[in-house]
């Protein structure tokens, strides 16, 4: 059975999803095309889409999405399967994800430390979601962004910005528009979605597994991996983002990192603009016995290996950096500076264990946006 071809478009209120949607449905160049215009997941998107399916010989079908949904949970849903088994995947499939990102107030929203619950654009008053990483994960779960409304900035601004983004998701393709007058066929039939997305597959830890990250630099913005191996002072590391010199112009982090306090489990960093987010990422392959590793997935193996030292294992800190106006050879002394010394080294983890540690339990993610901290549950 041919499965109806899609194009999700994501984005904040107020950046021109629906100046682009209108902009492809007068421009359909002969296709039949259905609208959702909503957020409905799960069972009540399967009910609509296979509707749409079975109405007619529609050719395409094109949801628009609220402006803070989450692109991955949309695109998860398209492996929801009711009490009969149907899934949405049966008869439909995802073509491309499209992000539109307002070209006026894209910085001031990555730069932000408000809630969603803060604007009073939540679900409800309890969405406490960070603005910021609700725009970073709409950004970074797309194959097409569009920087729209580049009337509204200069040329240099428009240039500074695509540049950002295409740092942000180098995997995307990123064009600047205006009143949502995108052609066609880079937002439909593009074929560019991958289907690993869903399944939890993530860009960045390719690329920093093939070492595809460069560190060109364009209008300024550069992005480096961040490599060592021996673990990080928590104060300092800490102190490093929260109070150094050098923070302000890091725009994005994200990789694993490893503490000396919490010398046994990984820990997973996430950072955006003003907020950061540190949470536990299982414990690190080295605490497990070789015989207890899955010799039925070779290819985790491999990874596995290729990062192992003899003394440490797989513990590293291995993170993607994104500056702007900044030396990636600044960035590196100053957390070169954030590791433990050879003597602190040398004590050993049972010593590491009482090192002074603000980050807090890891019981529940630790996030923290530079100005106060407040825990969220997982969900």
């Amino acid at each position: 059975m041919k499965t109806l071809p899609v194009t999700i478009f994501s984005g904040f209120a107020g950046a021109g999803k629906t100046a682009v949607l209108q902009h492809v449905l007068k421009n359909l160049q002969g296709l039949k095309v259905a609208v959702i215009a909503n957020d409905t997941i799960g069972e009540d998107l399967l009910k609509e889409v296979t509707k749409i399916a079975g109405a007619g010989p529609f050719d395409y079908l094109l949801i628009e999405s609220t402006g803070i949904s989450e692109p991955m949970s949309i695109a998860e849903a398209f492996s929801f399967a009711d009490e009969h088994n149907v899934a949405l995947c049966d008869v439909a499939s995802i073509d491309t994800m499209v992000t539109v990102v307002d070209a006026k107030w894209f910085l001031d929203d990555f730069q932000s430390v408000e809630e969603l619950r803060d604007r009073g654009i939540g679900i409800d008053d309890e969405d406490n979601r960070d603005v910021a990483r609700v725009l970073i994960e709409q950004i970074e779960f797309a194959n097409v962004i569009l920087l729209n409304k580049t009337d509204l900035v200069s040329e240099e601004e428009s240039r500074q910005l695509l540049a950002v983004l295409s740092k942000l998701n180098p995997d995307a393709r990123v064009l600047a528009t205006e009143h949502g007058q995108v052609p066609i066929e880079e937002v439909v039939n593009t074929g560019r979605y991958q289907l690993e997305w869903a399944a939890g597959a993530d860009s960045w830890q390719n690329a920093m597994a093939g070492n595809d990250f460069g560190e060109s630099d364009v209008y300024g913005v550069s992005s480096f991996v961040y490599r060592a191996r021996r673990p990080f002072h928590p104060q300092r590391f800490w102190d490093f983002w929260m109070d150094g010199d050098h923070a302000p112009n890091i725009l994005r982090s994200k990789g694993y990192f490893w503490l000396a306090t919490r010398n046994a489990i990984s820990g997973f960093w996430s950072h955006v603009g003003q907020v950061l987010a540190a949470e536990p990422g299982g414990a690190w392959w080295a605490e497990t016995p070789r015989a207890e590793w899955p010799t039925d997935d070779p290819e985790l193996l491999a990874e596995v290996n290729s990062v192992w030292d003899e003394v440490w294992g797989d513990r590293r800190q291995e993170l993607m950096i994104i500056v702007q106006d900044l030396e990636a050879a600044v960035v590196r002394e100053a957390l070169n500076a954030c590791l433990l010394t050879d003597s602190e080294m040398q004590s050993g983890p049972s010593s590491w264990e009482n090192l002074e540690d603000p980050f807090g339990s890891w019981d529940a993610e630790h996030v923290c946006d530079g100005t106060h901290d407040h825990d969220h549950d997982h969900g």
